[in-house]
């Protein structure tokens, strides 16, 4: 009978030793899931933070080229108009291109020779001039010299804009 007891006694701690050791093991697989938990919403969150930045910095890029299309436009057609007022009052290539680099550095343009829009915008203003095709021909030559850039940049404004 005692050895009966101690076989009890001996099958009841085994049981709650178990127990205890399945309470602890769900504690802490209750822990670690609830640590995962938060973990995967700040992940979350995180992702969202980054989602929010992404827009942002796209809409800033957008903004900014739009921005700049806006300028470019407006100096084109500045350059265009100024182009077109020399032409009719009697053109002098040193006082046009010193008009041109003031126009230049109020539209915040340096180097007005670099930019292709310029040479464009000078086309254009030829044409809104009503320059005929020998006078045009001439002036091309002279401004576009051995650039074939610039040439082809002042033609296609004449013939295209």
């Amino acid at each position: 009978m005692r050895r009966i007891q101690k076989q009890i006694l001996i099958l009841v701690t085994g049981f709650l030793i178990v127990g205890l050791n399945h309470c602890f093991l769900f504690e802490s697989i209750s822990a670690g899931v609830n640590s995962l938990s938060k973990s995967s919403d700040s992940l979350e969150s995180l992702s969202g933070s980054v989602k929010s930045i992404s827009g942002s910095v796209s809409s800033l890029f957008s903004s900014s080229s739009s921005d700049d299309e806006k300028k470019e436009r407006a100096y084109f057609k500045d350059v265009r108009d100024l182009t077109a007022m020399h032409m009719e009052n009697g053109f002098q290539e040193i006082e046009f291109k010193n008009d041109l680099s003031t126009l230049a550095l109020q539209n915040g343009i340096t180097n007005w020779k670099a930019m292709r829009v310029t040479y464009l915008g000078i086309g254009s203003g030829l044409k809104k001039a009503g320059v005929d095709e020998s006078k045009f021909t001439t002036f091309v030559k002279r401004l576009g010299g051995s650039r074939p850039e610039v040439t082809e940049s002042i033609r296609k404004g004449f013939f295209q804009l």
